[in-house]
C-alpha cells in the first residue's frame, strides 16, 4: 500500500515575513523559525492535502529540479513538518490514538510499533471498585491486548455513585461478570479471587507484563505487599493504582522490581513524613465519603502513567507519587 505525504495535521504554520515561516508543534509546544524559499512554500501549499510523492514530484518538476525537490522533502521530513502516512493509518478504532503517538515518534513505523506494544500487553487488575473499574475501562480504550481482572464482590447500590459499568439492574451480580458482559469485544479474563496471603494468584499474574493493584481490603498496604511478592519473583512492574479520600486523590508510584525503589521504601517514606506518627491511635477511620468524578479523574491519570510506561515515552512515575487536592487543584509531587 503506497505511502502518502502530508503536512503534519497538528502543526501551526505562521508567516513572519515573506521569506520566514514560524512552525509551532501543538504536541511539544516547540517553536521553530526557518527561512523558506519558493520550493518550500510550494511543497507546503501542495501538501495541505495528502499526496503521493510521485504525484507531488510530477507537479513541481516543471519549475524545480527533481533532485532539489527530493532534498527539500527529506529536510522537511527530518524537521517533522512533512510525514508519510499509509492510506489506512487514520482509519479504524485507534486512528486518533495513532495520531497522538505520531507526535512522539520520528516515523509512522515507530508509531505503529508503539501501538503494537500496547496491543501485545497483558495486564492484571486486582479489584474492580471506584478506581479499578475506571482503570479497566482505560486499559480497554488504549487497546491493551489482554486484561485480567479479579474481584469477589457483587454490585451494591452504594457502588453506583462512582464505579463504572454498573447500574441498578446489576445489583447482586458479580462485578467481574457485569464488566465482562459490558465489554463484549475486550479480551477480558475474569477471576473472583481475593488478594490475600492464603490465596494463590499465580494464574492471574504469570504471563503478565504489568500489574495494577486497586484492591484496598483490608488495606492497600497489605494487598500491595502480597502483589509485590509475586511481582518480585516474576520481575513484573506494577503500580499502586491511586486512591482517594474525600477531596484528596493520590497518583501512586510505578514499581519496577530491581530497578526502582521498593514498595517498602514508599511506605517508610510515608511514615517518616507523617507529622503525627508518634501519637497513640485511639480510633481508626471507619469510612469516608467519595465522589465519582474524583475516582474517574484519579484512575484515568493512573492509566496515562501506565500508557507512558508501556510506550516508554514521557516522564514516568518512578520513585515518586502525587497528592491532588480537588477542591483547589493543587498538586503535591513527592520523591521517595
Amino acid at each position: 500500500m503506497a505511502n502518502k505525504l502530508r503536512i503534519k495535521d497538528s502543526l501551526y504554520i505562521l508567516r513572519e515575513s515573506e521569506d520566514h515561516y514560524v512552525f509551532i508543534s501543538t504536541a511539544t509546544r516547540r517553536i521553530k523559525k526557518f527561512q523558506v524559499d519558493p520550493l518550500v512554500k510550494d511543497i507546503i501549499d501542495s501538501l495541505e492535502e495528502e499526496s503521493l510523492e510521485s504525484d507531488l514530484v510530477d507537479k513541481l518538476s516543471p519549475r524545480y529540479k527533481i533532485q532539489d525537490i527530493n532534498l527539500c522533502l527529506r529536510a522537511l521530513e527530518q524537521e517533522g513538518i512533512v510525514r508519510r502516512y499509509k492510506e489506512d493509518f487514520e482509519k479504524g478504532r485507534y486512528s486518533k490514538q495513532l495520531l497522538f503517538l505520531d507526535e512522539l515518534t520520528d516515523s509512522q513505523e515507530e508509531t505503529l510499533k508503539l501501538q503494537k506494544k500496547i496491543e501485545n500487553s497483558r495486564i492484571a487488575v486486582f479489584g474492580t471498585g471506584g478506581i479499578g473499574t475506571w482503570i479497566v475501562n482505560g486499559l480497554y480504550q488504549i487497546g491493551v491486548g489482554e486484561i485480567r481482572i479479579t474481584d469477589p464482590d457483587i454490585v451494591e447500590e452504594t457502588n453506583l455513585n462512582r464505579q463504572l459499568f454498573f447500574d441498578s439492574n446489576d445489583i447482586g451480580r458479580y462485578k467481574v461478570d457485569v464488566i465482562k458482559e459490558k465489554l463484549k469485544d475486550a479480551n477480558l479474563i475474569t477471576f473472583k479471587r481475593t488478594v490475600e496471603s492464603q490465596q494463590n494468584l499465580e494464574e492471574i499474574v504469570i504471563g503478565c507484563n504489568f500489574l495494577v493493584n486497586c484492591a484496598d481490603y483490608p488495606s492497600i498496604t497489605e494487598t500491595t505487599r502480597i502483589i509485590d511478592r509475586y511481582a518480585s519473583i516474576e520481575g513484573i512492574p506494577y503500580c499502586v493504582a491511586g486512591g482517594y479520600n474525600l477531596h484528596l486523590g493520590m497518583i501512586g508510584p510505578i514499581i519496577v522490581p530491581g530497578k526502582t525503589k521498593t514498595f517498602d521504601d514508599f511506605i517508610d517514606y510515608q511514615k517518616r513524613k507523617d507529622p503525627l506518627r508518634d501519637l497513640e491511635k485511639i480510633r481508626e477511620i471507619k469510612q469516608t465519603g467519595n465522589l465519582g468524578p474524583i475516582a474517574g479523574a484519579i484512575a484515568n491519570i493512573q492509566v496515562m502513567e501506565i500508557f507512558k510506561y508501556l510506550i516508554g515515552r514521557g516522564r514516568i512515575n518512578l520513585n515518586r507519587f502525587a497528592e491532588i487536592d480537588f477542591m483547589d487543584f493543587s498538586i503535591d509531587w513527592r520523591e521517595f
